[in-house]
């Protein structure tokens, strides 16, 4: 069942309860004010009587008390003539027999108790279909009962009762209906919203993730649009990623089969040669150089796809790292290297304490150095230097071939490489520097880099977390 007709069966309800419980309340209250109404006039109407019949008789008793009997009926019948409505009949008893009725041969309702107890009672009856209120007084006459009866037909107040509850009834249905109407047109306009919510929750779910909810309004509603706008944002967002991450994936698998394709075939090409043919020995050493630079990169290769898929599966553990001892380490390790190309080293570090893991930092140096190398020429100045500040930086700075503005932005991608004939003749296979960003993020630390074409390039390394009083001597022995 749709919502808007549920709504519209509980309202239903609701109301129906509420005017059945309302006109139930509303006729008993009417009925007892019309009955305590027509009891009051009846009252009233058989006090008058009884005082009007007892003033006659006061004559008479004090003239003749004998004809009393006699003259009572005559008494009675002009005062019902004088002074009863139409509707109205009166009952006259003296000494427990009836001497008077306007009916002939009726008798007052064998419900009474005519004792001589002076106290007025009344009666409400039905017969034939009719209602009438009987009111009966009593009192002393000549040491005899004199009961006075009068009968009202109130006959008229039930059919104006049967015809309220009638009205009432017919009032109550077509209320129903005009309240069932205004109800489904009122949850009509209320669901409308939802069903446009649930439209576009379809269409989401189909897989349109670019559809948005386009409900504005100021209560709960507009509330669940606006959450979910902002969840399909992030659904979207979301698998965008994860669109990139598969083009990625599918693009390093590429990338990687295409880097190792090449030294692959000089290996194979040269082993070929020397199995099967017979070489100088000048010949042969050269061609085992290639196979072993081209099976040395593959293994570099392999160690730094080994890195990288650590540091995206798994946690790194963090240690204080003095940085005096990582950039001592760093030299050591880099500067043979260095040296051997023709190229000249100047290092400075000031003391200072970070957190991190100190062989993956000297990674991130040793790389980003090596870099400089094999971008300067023989006789080249490459500085390394560590500064303290709020902050601490480590400064790699070379006067090479630089880089342009298009490769700064994608130096970082897995097997780019700026120079792609320089590289491999190094060895290198574009993922040096792919590692040193995973590291940094790795870290926190913050990777700037500057560069022209022709003047040389340099790369800001910003550690923001700094750590006092910790021991250098014991994190010197560590790195």
């Amino acid at each position: 069942m749709k919502f808007r007709y549920k709504v519209l069966l509980i309202n239903i309800t609701i109301i129906a309860i509420a005017l059945s419980v309302a006109g139930f309340l509303m006729m008993s209250r009417q009925n007892t004010l019309m009955t305590e109404a027509q009891i009051k006039n009846a009252v009233t109407e058989n006090n008058l009587v009884q005082s009007v019949i007892e003033y006659s008789l006061l004559d008479i008793i004090n003239n003749d008390p004998s004809s009393l009997e006699y003259a009572l009926p005559d008494i009675s019948e002009q005062v019902s003539a004088g002074m009863l409505s139409d509707t109205s009949d009166l009952y006259v008893r003296y000494d427990f027999k009836t001497i008077f009725s306007t009916e002939e041969g009726q008798k007052p309702p064998v419900n009474f108790s005519f004792t001589s107890n002076l106290q007025k009672k009344y009666l409400i009856t039905e017969s034939d279909g009719k209602m009438y209120i009987y009111v009966t007084s009593s009192s002393k006459v000549d040491d005899k009962t004199l009961n006075i009866i009068t009968r009202r037909d109130i006959s008229d107040m039930k059919l104006l009762m049967n015809k309220s509850i009638h009205d009432f009834r017919l009032f109550t249905v077509i209320m129903l209906f005009i309240s069932g109407f205004l109800v489904y047109i009122i949850s009509m306009l209320l669901t409308r919203p939802l069903e446009k919510l649930n439209t576009v929750t379809d269409d989401f779910s189909q897989g349109n993730f670019t559809t948005r909810s386009d409900i504005h309004s100021g209560d709960e509603i507009g509330l669940l649009s606006d959450k979910f706008n902002h969840m399909a944002d992030a659904v979207e967002d979301h698998i965008d990623e994860l669109n990139d991450m598969v083009h990625r994936r599918d693009q390093f698998v590429a990338d990687f089969t295409h880097e190792i394709k090449t030294p692959m075939t000089t290996i194979i090409g040269y082993a070929d040669t020397i199995r099967s043919v017979d070489l100088p020995r000048e010949d042969e050493v050269k061609a085992a150089s290639y196979i072993f630079s081209e099976g040395r990169r593959l293994e570099q290769m392999s160690s730094h796809l080994f890195d990288l898929i650590y540091l995206k599966d798994g946690e790194i553990p963090k240690q204080p790292v003095n940085t005096q001892a990582l950039g001592n380490a760093v030299v050591d390790t880099i500067l043979p290297a260095i040296e051997a190309a023709g190229l000249k080293l100047t290092y400075n570090f000031e003391n200072a304490t970070i957190t991190g893991d100190s062989s993956l930092l000297k990674t991130v140096f040793i790389n980003i150095l090596d870099n400089a190398r094999k971008a300067s020429s023989e006789g080249g100045e490459i500085s390394f230097t560590g500064i303290k500040t709020d902050t601490y930086q480590f400064i790699v700075e070379d006067h090479g071939i630089g880089i342009s503005e298009e490769d700064i932005s994608k130096i970082c991608d897995e097997f780019y490489m700026v120079d792609k004939s320089r590289s491999r003749s190094e060895g290198g296979a574009g993922l040096g520097m792919s590692l040193v960003s995973t590291i940094l993020n790795e870290h926190k630390a913050d990777l700037k880099i500057e560069s022209k074409l022709g003047e040389g390039t340099k790369m800001t390394i910003t550690f923001d977390q700094l750590i006092t009083n910790s021991s250098d001597e014991e994190m010197d022995d560590e790195i």
